[in-house]
């Protein structure tokens, strides 16, 4: 069979999930291509390709646009389609608005496997674990234990079919699984989703992880690396002691990677040092340790954090560090000391973020029950995330006051004594504009490009797949 795979765009990363999915389909002998929407028209792509199957992955945001272009694509070829991804996991409520013939919920391959095997043969796909269908609802099946086991990801997917093939930044991932349930992430949901269902979090071999990046690396351009793991290493277990010999030995590219404040120590920086880690992302969420850890569910140890980063920094290590503002709980004041915080601790970029509350999350939740939010023009698409707060417990002056701290904090706390005063009164006074825009979009790219993700300043930038 043919098997047409439809994303709404190429952000960040190759997709991931789809690239699993893909080597299901060849592994059972059939063919696969991708749409990507933004860029193509799936109407033609059906005619061309004329696909059995047509699996789409939709998120969040760009839903919508996918849904109608289903709607239409459909009356242009005979095809059954199956959606997965995080819409269809985590607002599942939606199946009927998509028109799909199946939603998959939850983690995907083997669902798919037995998806396209009932299709092939021409039987009922509507008892199958995972799927919604117009019959009701099934049991998700439990978690994959051992990872090696799924097929190696058809990389060339996305890759060979997209701008990502030329660009120098690649991802990967060595887990599945964050063991945090933060109230404002999507894996607050998933740790109730797969309750009882095995462990959530997972690990590739070393030997699994470093085969794929040395298959990447060879056909496509491949610069810099980005480990877009939740949490890539907890503790210098014998795991991170291979990965740090292996990687060094038979890749050597310079990395990015997530950590966690309370887990980071002397040893795994030494280990990831050693595997030629340039950059770490790191969460504070808040300065407010009431806001961090009781409205935002953080459960982060209590630590010295310019001690952290300060720690870091002395491996070589750049830090970025993230921040969301306007909080439910915290106070102009919070947000503010950021700046402080991060010129203290010498951070090389510090991100700011729009809190933002997803439908599905226990600070979504809190939100409504507090009637912070009205349900009824919530995006729940995440662009809330870059603009000013849309909680009513704010004034429209300190929503300015906040967002001028999100187009302009990264800067203020690079600059020398009395500049950062100066600046951080002016952003208390002016409101926020198209210069401060421009300024932070600047500042942005310069960081991202030469101090977090390590590439070639002098080539064009693709802000898009970062």
């Amino acid at each position: 069979m043919k098997v047409l795979f439809c994303i709404y765009q190429l952000d960040f990363a190759d997709h991931i999930a789809l690239a699993y999915l893909s080597a299901v389909a060849k592994n059972l002998g059939h063919r696969t291509y991708l749409c990507v929407l933004k860029d193509e028209d799936l109407v033609q792509k059906v005619k061309e390709i004329q696909p059995q199957v047509v699996a789409y992955s939709a998120n969040v945001w760009g839903f919508e646009e996918m849904v109608a272009a289903h709607k239409v694509a459909r009356r242009s070829g005979d095809f059954i389609s199956i959606m997965g991804g995080p819409q269809p996991t985590f607002a599942p409520e939606t199946f009927e608005h998509a028109e799909v013939d199946a939603y998959c919920v939850g983690e995907g391959e083997l669902v798919f496997e037995d998806f396209l095997s009932r299709v092939e043969e021409g039987t009922s796909w509507d008892d199958i674990s995972n799927l919604i269908t117009s019959r009701g609802s099934n049991e998700v099946r439990p978690l994959v234990k051992n990872l090696d086991s799924l097929p190696v990801p058809d990389r060339d997917l996305t890759l060979s079919n997209s701008i990502l093939k030329n660009t120098p930044k690649k991802t990967f991932y060595t887990t599945r699984g964050c063991p945090y349930k933060c109230n404002y992430c999507c894996n607050n949901y998933y740790h109730k989703l797969y309750k009882g269902k095995g462990r959530i979090v997972r690990r590739f071999s070393v030997e699994r992880v470093i085969t794929e990046i040395e298959y990447v690396k060879k056909r496509y351009r491949t610069d810099f690396i980005k480990f877009g793991d939740d949490l890539f290493a907890a503790k210098a277990d014998a795991w991170l002691e291979e990965f740090s010999e292996q990687y060094s030995a038979r890749v050597g590219i310079p990395f990015n990677c997530y950590l966690r404040f309370d887990t980071v120590d002397e040893k795994i920086l030494t280990l990831l040092k050693k595997a030629s880690c340039y950059s770490v992302h790191l969460s504070i969420d808040s300065t407010s340790e009431y806001v961090r850890e009781t409205i935002l569910g953080r459960r982060m140890k209590q630590v010295d954090i310019v001690e952290k980063l300060r720690m870091i920094s002395g491996y070589g290590i750049n830090t970025w560090v993230n921040f969301m503002l306007a909080a439910p709980g915290s106070t102009l004041e919070d947000d503010l000391e950021t700046i402080q915080l991060n010129k203290k601790s010498d951070v090389t970029y510090a991100n700011y973020s729009t809190t933002d509350p997803l439908k599905g999350t226990a600070l979504y939740d809190y939100c409504l029950e507090h009637k912070l939010i009205d349900p009824t023009t919530s995006k729940n698409d995440m662009t809330g995330c870059y603009e000013p707060s849309r909680l009513s417990c704010f004034s429209d002056k300190e929503k300015a006051v906040r967002f001028n701290i999100f187009l302009l904090g990264p800067i203020i706390a690079r600059l020398p004594f009395p500049l950062d005063k100066l600046a951080t009164k002016l952003i208390k006074i002016i409101p926020p504009n198209l210069f401060f825009r421009y300024i932070r979009t600047i500042y942005y790219q310069y960081s991202i490009e030469n101090k977090i993700f390590k590439l070639h300043p002098h080539l064009k930038s693709h802000l898009n797949n970062l």
